[in-house]
């Protein structure tokens, strides 16, 4: 019963771990508002205080290398205080958890690479963004759709390239699972490229699993720590469900609503930086000085939006579940596998409403249990 692996979730967290589990939704789902804060005194500070338009002189934006040269520098500054502040509180919620197996050291030193990694490519988007507005002060905005839709690609490849930057890589050997999944992609009629393990436990202790595309295939990545907590038909079911994403192309939908409101805030944000033409010791749209203002803007728009973006994926996570079910016909995975990684992460199996309706972009774990005895027929 649906009820009864819930009930085997409280038992396994125990009030502790229940309590963990909380705060660590709360923290996660706040980051958003966290960073919201963080761009409003970064953008004021920046503004108020001149420091952006100090930046601006002291490299020279009079050419396009000095715009790109002034937009890396505010990245790499706002990105270096995100690194240091989310990387220090993340150590010790981990720690607290007992997932983290890295030290303060490597823990920090991977948070810092995969910020540079989103300042290069960022930084490259937003100069683009203001060459535009430089180049074209009436008629910038298909430039910035080619750009959007180019980071929005950029996005979807580096995900694979940053697995491979953090973990090791081996195959799988020749074993029960192995057949299982070659079955499973057999019945759905999938390209299928294998399986790897990616070396997590030398890093964390929590699990995952993830399908990238190689050559018009599918290679199945999983966690190693995944091995260790599940059996082999709740891995089955948990590649299933990854299958469901790929097969519904939830990932391109992802991206592509991420990239629509980041249209939107561009936009919104175009406005906004030519009323404050003037203010500030700002000049407009065509000022690269302005970037903090922007950054800021454009993070209110996504903050704003962001309960559609979430109550659609939600959708799409229940859809994942039902496609994992009917190829797998399989309920008994689907709840052990559930249970199993909901106290491995330290998930809350049912966060207060207000909190997965704006911030969560999968349902509850309580939901997704009672949902998937529907689908099977099972009362």
């Amino acid at each position: 019963m649906a009820d009864a692996a819930l009930q085997e979730i409280y038992e396994k967290l125990g009030e502790d771990g229940l309590r963990l589990a909380r705060q660590q939704s709360l923290n996660a789902s706040l980051s958003s508002v966290n960073w919201l804060i963080l761009l409003f005194i970064f953008a004021h500070s920046m503004t108020d205080f001149g420091w952006a338009s100090g930046i601006a002189w002291r490299l020279g934006d009079d050419d396009a290398l000095g715009v790109l040269k002034v937009v890396f520098a505010i990245l790499l500054l706002l990105y270096s205080i995100l690194a240091i502040l989310e990387g220090y509180s993340l150590y010790k919620q981990e720690k607290r958890a007992g997932t983290n197996r890295q030290s303060m050291s490597g823990w920090m030193l991977g948070r810092l690479k995969q910020r540079l990694l989103e300042t290069a490519i960022y930084s490259l988007y937003y100069w683009g963004v203001y060459l535009a507005f430089i180049t074209w002060p009436g008629g910038w905005f298909p430039a910035v759709v080619a750009l959007t839709a180019v980071l929005v690609l950029v996005l979807y490849l580096s995900g694979y390239l940053h697995v491979r930057s953090h973990f090791k890589l081996e195959p799988l050997g020749d074993g029960v699972l192995k057949e299982r999944l070659e079955r499973l992609f057999e019945k759905a009629e999938v390209p299928y490229d294998g399986v790897w393990l990616i070396k997590a436990s030398e890093k964390t202790a929590r699990n995952n699993a993830m399908l990238v595309s190689k050559g018009g295939k599918l290679r199945v990545l999983l966690y190693d720590t995944l091995l260790d907590d599940l059996e082999p038909e709740e891995v089955e079911f948990t590649v299933a469900h990854e299958l469901g994403h790929r097969i519904h192309k939830d990932i391109p939908w992802r991206l592509g609503f991420y990239g629509m409101s980041l249209l939107v805030g561009v936009s919104l944000g175009w406005v906004v930086l030519f009323l404050t033409n003037g203010r500030w010791g700002l000049y407009g749209p065509d000022d690269v000085a302005t970037l903090p203002l922007l950054l800021f803007v454009i993070s209110a728009v996504m903050f704003l939006l962001q309960p559609v973006a979430n109550g659609f994926m939600r959708a799409r996570e229940y859809a994942a579940d039902r496609f994992a079910i009917k190829l797998t016909d399989n309920l008994r995975a689907l709840e052990g596998a559930l249970v199993k990684m909901t106290t491995r992460n330290f998930l809350d199996p049912e966060p207060p409403a207000w909190l997965e309706f704006w911030f969560h972009d999968h349902p509850a774990i309580a939901k997704r249990l009672r949902k998937a005895r529907e689908w099977a027929g099972v009362e």
